[in-house]
């Protein structure tokens, strides 16, 4: 009798078990999603999972990858998420040896294996700033200069200073590699970037105000200038008849003009004010080429068209253009 209860119990103990072979290892990156356990000898079944925890983050689908109902092999999918497709993260889950994620993939949710995603670092796009502090004196604008209602282009326009007004300056502030003035310029009081201004105690310039003739040669001369420089190859960061970028392909043109004007189409744009009525020598701006906003710029030469350093090389194109029609943002003038 004790032989026969023994036997009983034995064979009361034994487990079935069946081979999982399914896994989530998208092997090939085009279209066939190959599913292949980490583990293949474990027991599916006998996997104790423990309680889901939360997780942030963003992801990226390393290959082709099944999104499943729950942390698991063995459950529905729910769709197959593409390479290089992202995901948003809101909890994890271990299971066995496994680690599982609950990500979000366009509208779909599921659970996802933790060795098939890889996260998305993103670089911070704000740029440093220091503190204010106090800053005295008495400065003129070289330029008709944008005074902003922050230190930073991206900033509100307060008033257009024209080209040789006085402002009074009461701080500074360091943005970048920028230094920013706070100054108040008639009844308005606003930023301004140092470069575009001069200590008013500087010996004056015979040439402070250019008379209506003198301003039509100077022109003139930039379009000249700009149109000798056709076919000059396109380099970026270019700044030398070697080759061009388009900031550095205006800058060049209006030194050999015999104006100095600063280096980033950002600066030149903030160094400008708008113009209704565009003339030959003037800039023209656009937006949204290869980064979002200000982005390009080139010089107004008459008849809708414009020269610039652009494409592969340096030539003249229409505003008519579909492309650059498209991204047309101003006119300005110094």
């Amino acid at each position: 009798m004790r032989k026969l209860i023994l036997t009983i119990l034995a064979a009361g103990s034994l487990v079935l078990s069946n081979s999982a072979t399914d896994a989530e290892a998208a092997i090939n990156s085009n279209s066939t999603v190959v599913e292949q356990s980490s583990t293949e000898s474990q027991n599916v079944e006998q996997v104790a999972a423990s309680k889901a925890t939360k997780l942030s983050g963003t992801y990226k689908f390393k290959y082709n990858t099944n999104v499943r109902q729950d942390a698991g092999t063995k459950y529905k999918k729910v769709v197959l998420a593409k390479k290089g497709a992202t995901a948003t993260a809101t909890h994890q889950k271990k299971v066995g040896k496994e680690t599982w994620y609950k990500v979000k993939v366009g509208s779909k949710t599921g659970w996802v294996l933790s060795s098939l995603v890889s996260k998305v670092t993103t670089k911070k796009a704000v740029t440093s700033s220091s503190k204010t502090t106090a800053k005295s004196g008495t400065f003129k604008m070289k330029y008709a200069s944008n005074v902003r209602s922050g230190a930073g282009t991206n900033y509100k326009v307060v008033t257009v200073a024209k080209k040789g007004a006085t402002a009074t300056a009461t701080h500074q502030k360091k943005v970048g590699k920028q230094t920013w003035y706070k100054v108040k310029v008639g009844s308005k009081t606003g930023w301004v970037l140092s470069t575009l201004v001069t200590p008013a105690t500087a010996k004056k310039a015979s040439s402070t105000v250019k008379k209506a003739s003198n301003s039509s040669s100077f022109d003139s001369k930039v379009v000249s200038e700009a149109l000798a420089l056709k076919g000059t190859p396109y380099v970026f960061g270019g700044t030398t008849p070697r080759g061009f970028d388009c900031s550095g392909f205006i800058q060049y043109v209006f030194k050999q003009a015999g104006k100095s004007v600063s280096r980033t189409t950002l600066t030149q744009y903030a160094e400008t004010y708008n113009v209704s009525n565009p003339q030959p020598g003037d800039l023209v701006f656009f937006a949204n080429t290869y980064r979002s906003g200000i982005s390009h710029v080139g010089i107004y030469i008459g008849n809708n068209q414009f020269v610039h350093a652009g494409g592969s090389k340096a030539a003249v194109v229409s505003l008519n253009d579909s492309y650059w029609g498209s991204k047309f943002h101003s006119f300005r003038s110094f």
